[in-house]
Order: structure tokens, then C-alpha cells, then sequence
């Protein structure tokens, strides 16, 4: 079966590999404390190691991880990772964050759709894994709705300013679904 020349888009919405120019996007999320609590970060990044990320080879079997900036309509928005990846297991993680200026507009859900389909038919993984805090209602919705199945629950995994927060496990296997 032949790929589609599309594979990276979702109407509007479109995957694509990192490029110097993102670097000041990549600076204003990741440092983002407000997402530090997602991504278990402590301390902002510095530009150079944005900047290194940036010029890298994006290579998962080399590399472990992939990212790729979420565009809508050629605007950057946010981005996704395939992280943890085990090329002897046929699976990774993955992890979306989406700009907060740009949420609730489905930007999510596309992106999502677009990286499974990639993982599924690309890379031909088994299975994506996502670990979301459990009482983030729209990641938790995001990934039901996105094919992935709820799986198990950490609790008290994720120390906070607030306290502890519980971690809710999904996944997603590809064997059973239909090529």
C-alpha cells in the first residue's frame, strides 16, 4: 500500500519536523512553568539547547524521540512528541501541547489523529502510551476520543505546587485494528 501524500495533514492542521525558526516558539513552551508540571521539567531550557533541538537529525530509531511542530494554517501552534520509544517493542509515548491561545478549537484532536496515523502506518508501531494527569478533563478527552484506551492509574505520581496529583494511563494498540 502505497503512503498518502497527506499523511501529515488533518484539514487545517499539519505535522511537520522541527527548523531553526522554532526555536523562540519551542523558548516560550517549554518554559512555560505552567507546563512544567506536564513534562516533569524544573528549569527553563536554555536557547542553545532549543537551538541544538532544532538544527538535530529527527530521527526516532536513532534518537528515541520525535517532534514534530503542530501548524494550523502555517502558523505554528503547539507540538507533539513520540517519546520513549523501543523499536524492539513497536511502541512509544506521546505527549501533545498545544498553544493556550489556540485550545478548544480541535487543533488537538487533529494533531493527535495525524501522529497515529504516522506511528500506525509509517513507523508501523504496535502501540502508543500516553500518561495524562487524571483530572485534566480535555487530555483526558482527548485521548478517549482519540482511539486510546483509559489502562490504569498512578496515584499520587505527580508532586505539584498544589499537591499530589494522580497520572491516568492510556493506549492505544494497533494489532487489532484493521490496516
Amino acid at each position: 500500500m502505497a503512503l498518502p501524500h497527506d499523511l501529515l495533514r488533518n484539514g487545517p492542521t499539519r505535522l511537520r519536523t522541527l527548523e531553526p525558526s522554532d526555536v523562540d516558539w519551542l523558548m516560550r513552551w517549554e518554559n512555560a512553568p505552567e507546563h512544567w508540571e506536564v513534562s516533569g521539567t524544573t528549569a527553563p531550557y536554555s536557547k542553545a539547547a532549543l537551538e541544538a533541538l532544532c538544527h538535530g537529525h529527527q530521527d526516532i530509531y536513532t534518537a528515541g524521540q520525535l517532534r514534530w511542530i503542530i501548524e494550523e494554517r502555517s502558523k505554528p501552534v503547539g507540538a507533539v512528541d513520540l517519546y520513549d520509544f523501543s523499536a524492539l517493542h513497536q511502541r512509544s509515548g506521546i505527549g501533545l501541547l498545544v498553544d493556550p491561545a489556540h485550545r478548544g478549537k480541535g487543533t488537538a484532536g487533529r494533531a493527535l489523529s495525524i501522529a497515529v496515523r504516522h506511528a500506525h502506518e509509517v513507523l508501523l508501531l504496535h502501540s502508543l502510551h500516553a500518561e495524562v494527569h487524571a483530572d485534566h478533563e480535555a487530555s483526558v478527552h482527548l485521548f478517549t476520543s482519540g482511539g486510546f484506551n483509559a489502562i490504569g492509574r498512578y496515584a499520587d505520581w505527580t508532586r505539584t505546587q498544589h499537591g499530589w496529583r494522580d497520572v491516568a494511563l492510556f493506549q492505544r494498540v494497533f494489532e487489532s485494528e484493521e490496516a
